[in-house]
Formats: structure tokens, sequence, C-alpha cells
């Protein structure tokens, strides 16, 4: 008995719209937010996710069903992600230095900020940084792969992880000193 994936990835590659059309919604909510990530607005997240999935209906005959359907089409997406970087130019000025010295930022530093709070700096970051860093801690990708897919060097790609969070640690800094000196005084 086929599942209502299976039916839907069927009638995809037989271009039946009503299938185009629930494969789409099934996989929005959850590749909606990856898109969000990268473009920072709805309209930028729409048209990657848009781009995305027309180039998942144009490819599906190729889908072999020996892994997951999502797995595959969080690729595509995230592959568009970075086709949408790479137009936006991010990466054209960015010719940084590495330093070798690592930035780490103490896990308990998470304690004391919210979830929206660690997202709102994160999308502070600049263009190519915060792109390389998204790539990085959300996709889970390697410098080496990182490089590749932005063309860029594997040092780059280091260089803006380290830059991302030196900034996100010196912004948790100033939030908890802030936290701590508002609680000291009360």
């Amino acid at each position: 008995m086929e599942t209502p994936l299976q039916i839907m990835i069927q009638g995809c590659r037989k271009q039946d719209i009503q299938c185009q059309q629930q494969l789409y919604k099934h996989f929005y909510p959850e590749m909606i937010k990856v898109c969000f990530r990268y473009a920072g607005d709805a309209d930028g997240a729409g048209s990657i996710y848009n781009n995305a999935m027309l180039k998942i209906f144009n490819n599906i005959q190729t889908y072999s069903e020996e892994g997951k359907l999502g797995g595959w089409i969080k690729a595509i997406v995230v592959n568009c992600c970075i086709d949408f970087s790479k137009k936006k130019n991010i990466f054209k000025n960015a010719v940084p230095t590495v330093n070798e010295n690592e930035v780490t930022i103490e896990p308990d530093v998470f304690d004391r900020v919210s979830y929206k709070e660690i997202v709102q700096v994160i999308n502070q970051l600049p263009g190519a940084t915060a792109t390389v860093f998204r790539l990085f801690v959300y996709e889970g990708l390697t410098h080496k792969q990182i490089g590749e897919h932005l063309n860029i060097s594997e040092g780059t790609s280091k260089w803006h992880v380290s830059e991302a969070k030196k900034v996100l640690k010196k912004k948790f800094e100033q939030h908890y000193e802030n936290n701590f000196t508002v609680n000291a005084t009360r």
C-alpha cells in the first residue's frame, strides 16, 4: 500500500497539478523557515521556495526514493538559498584575513537569551557572514563544502564563522551585562 507521500511523488512525476500543490503545501512550513533564514524577508523567502519547488518538479524523475524525500527537498532548497545569496553579490568585496584565535561562546550564555534574540542578532550580521554562519550552523556544512558552494576559500568560510561568533559573543555579553545590572539593582 502506497503512502500519501508516494502517491504525491507519482502524481508529480506525471505533472499532476493537484499532487504538485499537495507536495508544495506539505513541505512549505518547514522549508519556508530555511528560506527565510537566508532571505530575511517574506518576499525573498517565497521567491526562494518557489524556485526550489520548480526545480523539484522539474527533477522529480531523478528522485530515487532510496533516501528521504524531505532530505532531498531540503538539499535543493538550501542550494536555492545559496544561489539567492550569490545573486545578492554579498561575497563581492569579502576578502577577510583569517584569525587563528578561535572565538568561543560559553554555553550558559544561551540560557540567558531567547531563540528570538539569537535570530535577531544573526539577522544583523553582514550578508556574507550571515550566509556562511547559517550554512555552517543550521545546515551543518563543512568549511570545504561552504567554500565549494559559494566559490570562496575554506579560510574565508572559517573567517566568516569566526566573525559571526565575535559579533554574537559581544552582543550576548552586552545582553548579560544589561540583565545583570538590572537584576542587581532590584
